[in-house]
């Protein structure tokens, strides 16, 4: 599997529900932080916290509206459409800050509200 900066793949193997395809885009030394959760380090941590938070949900979609690359930092302005357990759909705003090292995210901070996926 070749690994790119591409928005679109990163996203996409996220929203495959495939834990996997998506630490596959991170260094072994990440920084993840999603909201105003603490932020977490590693590739295992991140395993472990995005399959506790998936198995909150039963899927999502990442819809891009605008990705801004700059050096090596991505910014990406996302809808982001949850399945919740209930069967509802919810769709939130969101925007994403990947930091890259060549191919892969060393630092990725999530700014969502997911109140709403939840309420």
């Amino acid at each position: 599997n070749i690994m790119n900066r591409d928005a679109t793949t990163i996203f996409a193997d996220i929203d495959s529900f495939d834990v996997e395809r998506f630490v596959a885009h991170l260094t072994p030394d990440v920084t993840f932080r999603f909201g105003n959760a603490d932020p977490i380090h590693g590739q295992d941590a991140v395993r472990e916290a995005v399959l506790g938070f998936w198995s909150s949900i039963d899927g999502l979609t990442h819809h891009l509206v605008k990705v801004v690359e700059s050096g090596d930092t991505m910014v990406a302005k996302i809808n982001v459409e949850y399945l919740r357990k209930d069967g509802k759909s919810v769709t939130v705003p969101n925007a994403d800050i990947l930091e890259f090292d060549g191919d892969l995210v060393r630092d990725w901070q999530i700014y969502i509200d997911l109140a709403p996926v939840f309420a």
